[in-house]
């Protein structure tokens, strides 16, 4: 049977990763002990409030950005370019935050990649955070050459599994023009950032790769993640006009392959909601209607169950109740 299996931010939330109804207060608050982000935080609880939704946080700053891309008025321009340092703050504060988080245990993780997923399967992640690939690595069902359906190094090892990370990822680097600073150098079919993401060496270590280094060539990056906005833009504006959107638009079709041979559709922690609304349309329409539909969200699952019905799937079960970590020990 095959089986894939989508996670979103409740599967992660035993781990210490914040769920998105919270992601704001706690990112906030995280911001305010750290000098380099203390005013970025101030200046954002001003506007927002000390507890605001973080997807109308950065669908505000994105608005802006783009309504006033051309203005010509002094203040407009310094509105637009506060707007884009928050935002770019923002996007920067989320892998180092998930830094400090990523050391914790990972129980409902490794039950799951010990006992649950088998070779053949695979993970469709909304989440950032690199945990999960950690203790798959650590039980011999993951590799990050090929795990991440893009290669990572020269080598080419097989994945038993493959994790497809739609909204990018905690230790994925996007590089600026190959790590070069001066001098003259070669720009590869007219783009800047490359092909795809890279990943540091220190992120390869915490997953388990003690000896192998890191593919990103240092100088100019930054992360690699579509902020969680309520319209989503699964691509890099550059002066060479949009970047990685190939690269985004390949995970996301192989996510509908995976699905549409799917026997088994398992939904942990991932809400459904319309906010995403590019996850909702891949969900409901990429499966065979005849797959098995496990959903384990919680509170949420009865809503969800109902969407899946709605849009024609023939067998459905809401685990009531149920919630990642208890599923995967078999306690619902």
């Amino acid at each position: 049977m095959k089986t894939v299996y989508v996670l979103g931010a409740g599967a992660s939330k035993h781990v210490g990763y914040p769920l998105a109804s919270t992601m704001g207060e706690e990112m906030l608050a995280w911001m305010s002990t750290r000098d380099r982000y203390r005013d970025t935080a101030e200046a954002i609880e001003e506007t927002f409030g000390d507890a605001p939704n973080i997807e109308d946080v950065i669908t505000a700053l994105d608005n802006i950005i783009a309504s006033l891309e051309d203005a010509k008025e002094l203040e407009d321009r310094e509105r637009r370019t506060i707007a884009a340092h928050q935002r770019s703050m923002l996007a920067e504060v989320l892998p180092q935050w998930f830094v400090e988080i990523h050391g914790n245990p990972a129980p409902g993780y490794q039950q799951f990649a010990e006992n649950i997923v088998q070779p053949g399967d695979v993970i469709i992640t909304f989440n950032y955070d690199d945990s999960l690939e950690r203790e798959l690595k650590r039980v011999g069902k993951w590799d990050v050459s090929q795990g991440y359906s893009f290669q990572i190094a020269n080598s080419a090892h097989p994945s038993a599994v493959v994790m497809l990370k739609l909204h990018g990822s905690m230790n994925w680097l996007v590089s600026i023009f190959n790590g070069a600073t001066s001098g003259t150098f070669a720009i590869s079919g007219l783009s800047s950032l490359g092909g795809c993401p890279c990943i540091a060496t220190d992120f390869l270590k915490f997953l388990g790769y003690e000896d192998m280094k890191g593919t990103f060539p240092g100088g100019g990056g930054f992360p690699s993640l579509i902020l969680p906005g309520r319209t989503k833009v699964f691509h890099y504006g550059t002066s060479f006009g949009p970047e990685h959107k190939e690269f985004f638009d390949s995970l996301w079709s192989q996510a509908a392959y995976a699905l549409k041979r799917a026997d088994r559709l398992v939904l942990c922690g991932y809400s459904l909601l319309p906010v995403d609304e590019r996850g909702c349309e891949l969900l409901l329409k990429a499966p065979s209607r005849s797959a098995e539909v496990t959903i384990v969200s919680g509170s949420q699952g009865q809503r969800i169950a109902r969407q899946f019905k709605e849009a024609g799937f023939e067998n459905v079960k809401p685990i009531e109740g149920g919630r990642f970590e208890s599923w995967v020990k078999g306690t619902w």
